[in-house]
């Protein structure tokens, strides 16, 4: 039984027995409405490729030949396709789980944080049970453009990770955003779904009854896990009237990305001009310093010292070094520079509840791949001319190495955080990250025969410059300025910087006694 607050008086036997009914049928028709929403037209689909229905193969058919037809003479197409349909992938949809467990448990919002899990946990069970039970062979097309998954067809797993994924993630965001907006959101989280699904068509991977059936599946588990939250949603007494929540979240407790009135730039078009400037300077230095090297001194001491490195590390390859260098090249590959970043951004945003170190990753990135592509094609060197353990490389874009430069942006951001935002004299130990990973990226670079000696000096002196140049631009300039920004717990309270009943020194940090209006949630009662 429910306890009532000391204030209250228990309903009438008649008003309890007629609310516990109304509880019910609620949860009854949210049952029924999952079942109709997902399981039926699965059900249904499931029946009739089991049963070869003629129409329904004839469409399998002919859109897989037709998709392939188009698709099979585009390579770029191809490119293109492979990587969209990386969003409804496994690595995708861990990586948005786990990011979207942790950035609400940081927020304290442990009940949107349970429902995040159950839905992960349920599609993670789902997808490989339906495969194994229905044991569907994958199609086969004309002119294969890609490799054929070696578990069953039917559903498309894909496409069930991708309904289920970002709609997950568009009913979080749905009651932290205005009423205008969330239509959009609706939009986006179903345009995502059909695209991902288009593709696994296109690449000749799945019939159509197999996408559809992942969409149903998807959208099935998605309403039981939806259905579920409402229910405990209103056992808590927690009820909304807002239009497209689904959750019924009330304002108080949405993941509200971040507090309104801080700004971004702390300068605006200043910060802007400043960091195109510090940009140019940078990609001329290396330019220059390239045409140099490979040029002027090309028969000198410094192109001797580059040829004769890499003929020594061409004669201490072994199996279990090559193994090694490859797996240390993934720390700055293109998955885990998307991953990292990702990771620094969500967790920078739920901690100080401020756009402004999403900013920061995002241009020391970004601005990264940007003077590496601007770089490369100008100096146009290439790569050295020894058996290489890499693949799919191109040959002109030696200088600078662009993995060294990423892995010094990437776990130097890491860093610069850390050290803008947290408190206390051994938060500078992060910098032993990008110290041991950044050299160690750059050896595995030289040992497969990626790069010259040089061309990972000047991707770390690259990296190194612009990542410091973001810092200096876009991050806060003491720890106790970026604590003023740290993220509103559940119903409008402030984390307290420090150990649970501390005032005093977290007072201070939040501007108390000093001018500054302390920091509350969207929806709560001023202080």
């Amino acid at each position: 039984m429910n306890r009532l607050p000391p204030h209250a008086s228990a309903p009438p036997p008649e008003q309890e027995r007629t609310a516990g009914m109304g509880r019910f049928g609620s949860r009854a028709a949210l049952g029924l409405v999952a079942l109709l929403v997902g399981a039926v037209p699965f059900l249904l689909l499931m029946l009739l490729v089991q049963a070869n229905w003629s129409p329904l193969a004839s469409l399998d058919g002919e859109v897989g030949a037709e998709l392939n037809a188009v698709v099979s003479g585009n390579p770029t197409l191809v490119g293109v396709l492979r990587g969209v349909t990386d969003l409804g992938g496994n690595g995708a949809a861990i990586l948005v789980f786990t990011l979207t467990t942790v950035f609400l448990l940081i927020r304290g919002r442990r009940r949107l944080a349970a429902f995040a899990v159950a839905t992960g946990v349920g599609l993670a069970v789902l997808v490989p049970v339906t495969k194994a039970l229905i044991g569907r062979a994958r199609p086969v097309v004309e002119s294969p453009v890609s490799d054929i998954p070696s578990n069953a067809s039917f559903p498309s797993g894909h496409a069930m990770v991708s309904v289920v994924t970002f709609g997950m993630l568009a009913l979080l965001v749905l009651p932290a955003v205005r009423r205008r907006a969330r239509p959009w959101v609706v939009v986006a989280a179903v345009l995502v779904a059909l695209v991902v699904g288009f593709t696994r068509l296109a690449l000749g991977v799945h019939f159509v009854s197999d996408v559809l059936a992942g969409w149903f599946l998807g959208a099935g588990l998605l309403a039981v896990t939806t259905a579920a939250f409402r229910v405990w949603q209103h056992h808590l007494g927690h009820r909304t009237a807002e239009p497209l929540d689904p959750l019924e979240v009330e304002a108080r407790d949405a993941p509200h990305l971040a507090l309104p009135g801080r700004r971004v730039l702390p300068d605006g078009r200043r910060t802007v001009l400043a960091l195109l400037g510090w940009a140019t300077a940078i990609a001329v230095t290396l330019i220059v310093l390239g045409l140099l090297v490979t040029g002027a001194l090309t028969d000198t001491v410094v192109g001797r010292f580059d040829r004769a490195v890499v003929r020594t590390f061409l004669e201490w390859r072994g199996e279990t070094l090559t193994d090694v260098a490859t797996l240390v090249g993934t720390l700055s590959g293109t998955r885990m520079v998307i991953a990292v970043s990702l990771t620094l951004a969500v967790v920078a945003l739920a901690v100080t509840a401020s756009w402004r170190p999403v900013v920061f990753v995002l241009v020391s990135v970004l601005g990264e791949v940007g003077l590496y592509v601007v770089v490369s094609r100008l100096v146009d060197r290439v790569r050295p001319t020894v058996l290489d353990l890499t693949s799919g490389l191109p040959t002109g874009a030696s200088w600078p190495s662009g993995h060294s430069a990423a892995a010094v942006a990437i776990y130097g951001a890491l860093a610069a955080l850390v050290i803008a935002c947290a408190r206390g004299r051994r938060r500078r130990l992060v910098l032993v990250v990008p110290v041991l990973i950044a050299p160690a990226v750059s050896l595995s670079r030289i040992y497969t025969a990626a790069h010259y000696p040089t061309d990972v000096l000047a991707g770390m002196l690259l990296g190194t410059a612009w990542v410091l140049v973001c810092a200096h631009y876009l991050l806060p300039g003491s720890p106790s300025r970026c604590a003023t920004r740290r993220a509103p717990g559940p119903a409008g309270r402030t984390p307290c910087p420090d150990r649970p009943g501390s005032r005093s020194r977290g007072a201070r940090q939040l501007g108390h006694g000093s001018g500054r209006v302390p920091i509350r949630a969207a929806g709560s009662p001023p202080a």
